[in-house]
């Protein structure tokens, strides 16, 4: 009996990609009409930021550089960061461009890697660190929401989205401690009731790979040096949004700085299966800017040169990917005895 073609589901895959990228699309022109602006504002926006823009790069390839830090800490194998932030930013880029998210992005790090470790070490350690990454977000979003309260007087809406975002953030962070006391083999447990002496057998892979995860969360990892990286990658973003907003504002304060980066997080979350999050993270940080007394148009612009952003470094994962592909084929070819 021959297997399914994957072929219907890819192509699922991309009718929900295509629809969702044009919803964001339609979402983005609704907020550039509803402010009411026109081309030449979004090149006044971007003149304001001129050649900065680079250090905004240099900043954002940095935290590029920790989280790969940290995950390469995680692994214990002395392996150089140089590929690790190669396939940190490959994946990252088909994880954005993609409605899979990390389902895509977090694989596609480790087979970037095959060659100079195994996935089943790589792999395991990404998931730990993407679960430290996950605490340092939700304490992250808490303090930026605790900022918003204190700094600005919001609308009604506005203080209902935040307490939302901590209650959120809360539940993540319990979740988190429960998961790293409890140790739980959901995965495995749930394969190993279903009948089938095949899927008893993919249960014990899975099991050992839960151990394996687990073991690179919890075991002799510098934990410290996972700590620091996640804590310096937060900062960084925040000098990033920082600079951003001064730049198209003139404003020198930090807490709005905190505020917008805190939000982008949430959006990172929640639209997630969005490619880019087109449209949703430019609308909702101009609405963000309204509800707590700045211009949106700043807020709507910060977004924008967000997204430009993101679209410079998911183009360079997008062509490491690819290099990386094509580099390794006649390799393979010569493996299978093909001429």
């Amino acid at each position: 009996m021959s297997a399914p073609s994957p072929r219907p589901a890819r192509a699922r895959r991309a009718t929900v990609s295509l629809i969702l990228l044009v919803a964001g699309l339609l979402l983005l022109v609704w907020t550039f009409r509803r402010l009411d602006l026109r081309a030449e504002d979004i090149q006044t926006g971007f003149a304001k930021v001129g050649v900065w823009f680079a250090a905004i790069l240099v900043i954002s390839l940095v935290r590029f550089v920790l989280r790969a830090r940290a995950w390469m800490a995680l692994t214990g194998l002395p392996l150089p960061v140089g590929p690790a932030v190669a396939a940190t930013i490959s994946g990252d880029a088909l994880g954005n461009v993609t409605p899979l998210g990390l389902v895509a992005s977090e694989p596609a790090k480790a087979l970037y890697l095959r060659r100079l470790a195994d996935p089943g070490h790589t792999l395991p350690a990404l998931i730990a660190e993407n679960f430290f990454y996950s605490v340092s977000v939700a304490i992250y979003v808490i303090i930026a929401s605790a900022a918003m309260f204190v700094f600005f007087d919001l609308s009604p809406a506005a203080r209902m989205a935040g307490q939302l975002s901590l209650v959120a953030m809360a539940l993540v962070l319990v979740g988190a401690v429960w998961l790293a006391w409890q140790r739980p083999a959901m995965a495995s447990r749930l394969l190993a009731r279903l009948p089938g002496g095949r899927l008893r057998d993919v249960a014990s892979r899975v099991q050992q790979f839960e151990e394996r995860t687990y073991g690179a969360a919890t075991g002799r990892a510098p934990l410290g040096t996972v700590a620091a990286c996640e804590i310096s990658f937060h900062l960084l973003s925040l000098v990033e949004c920082w600079l951003t907003f001064w730049l198209l504002a003139g404003e020198t304060s930090l807490a709005p700085a905190l505020v917008f980066d805190g939000f982008n997080r949430v959006v990172n979350v929640v639209a997630k299966p969005v490619p880019m999050r087109v449209g949703v993270e430019e609308g909702g940080t101009a609405l963000l800017a309204g509800a707590i007394g700045l211009l949106p148009y700043d807020g709507f612009m910060l977004g924008i040169v967000r997204k430009v952003r993101m679209i410079v470094w998911a183009a360079v994962g997008l062509g490491l990917w690819a290099w990386k592909v094509a580099a390794e084929r006649p390799a393979a070819k010569g493996l299978s005895g093909n001429p």
